[in-house]
């Protein structure tokens, strides 16, 4: 077909509904003779191709995406990698983005799951993530990868959730016991979302923590101690507060408040349990960041 003849409004359809560059789309038809099935298709191949050529390369930026169900009791998160950081603020790139996190969201079964399964999983479209994720490669014209994911669901409680403004670092926490319509509520879990963020707790509390880690951390500090001269009897004293002070950096419940360190997160759940009658227990979190 003669570059003349192809129809400029066909080539405005195709682009639309493939999002591919005018170009590409004028030579699809050109090479379909003008059939807009062959041209799609020829996309899709040269999405393909497009993604084998760039295999290899590295995958490192990108943006964690959010899905909260309607009554805040189940929510998901998404990481979906690029090459550069330009393309994650591309609206294809995001919009794929929100369509995963959706996915896992409202896929019970995910919990636990390998990306090579969110791979072969179908969106909404009918089509899997995995041909989808090629043919944008084919737009973007980058290496895209999908990522960590993870669901949380609270049947009787909230979910907690908090995406950095960059969209690279993603929380969930869960709240059992909690009522998910309450404005406090809704404050506390918003708080210890972020506070996730912030402080990167690695247990929710010190029970969490293995009996034989904390002797092993004990042994090292009370060597410590004697190697620093300590009196005999001052090492056991020592000993206690700096492991007190590790797990006030690494359990969620013993951490200051980043917005008031003078309080305890302990306390801080402890209040609004009080004054909403509640029983709010804190079981889990999950902390994502782009690359990380």
């Amino acid at each position: 077909m003669a570059d003349n003849e192809v129809n400029a409004a066909l080539v405005a359809e195709l682009r639309r509904e493939t999002g591919a560059g005018m170009m590409d789309c004028k030579k699809a038809l050109m090479d379909s003779g003008g059939d807009k099935e062959k041209a799609i298709e020829y996309l899709r191949k040269k999405g393909i191709a497009a993604a084998e050529k760039r295999a290899d390369r590295a995958a490192k930026e990108g943006l964690i995406a959010l899905a909260v169900s309607a009554d805040g009791t189940t929510a998901a998160l998404a990481e979906i990698n690029s090459e550069t950081d330009f393309v994650a603020k591309n609206d294809l790139f995001r919009d794929f983005g929100n369509q995963l996190s959706v996915l896992v969201r409202d896929t019970q079964e995910m919990d636990g799951q390998s990306p090579d399964v969110l791979l072969d999983a179908k969106l909404s479209s009918g089509r899997s993530v995995r041909e989808c994720l090629t043919d944008l490669i084919g737009k973007i014209g980058e290496k895209l990868a999908v990522g960590r994911f993870a669901r949380m669901s609270v049947a009787d409680g909230t979910v907690g959730t908090y995406i950095h403004s960059d969209s690279k670092l993603g929380v969930l926490v869960a709240l059992r016991g909690a009522n998910a319509l309450s404005a406090e509520v809704k404050t506390l879990a918003r708080d210890l979302a972020m506070q996730v963020a912030a402080a990167s707790p690695l247990v929710v509390s010190r029970d969490e923590v293995p009996v034989e880690k904390i002797e092993h951390e004990r042994g090292i500090e009370t060597e410590r101690a004697r190697a620093e001269g300590k009196p005999d009897a001052a090492i056991p004293r020592i000993v206690e507060g700096r492991i007190n002070k590790w797990f006030s950096e690494a359990a969620l419940l013993e951490q200051p408040f980043v917005k008031d360190p003078k309080v305890i997160i302990r306390d801080l759940v402890a209040g609004v349990a009080k004054s909403t009658g509640q029983t709010i227990t804190v079981t889990s979190f999950v902390r994502i960041r782009v690359g990380a």
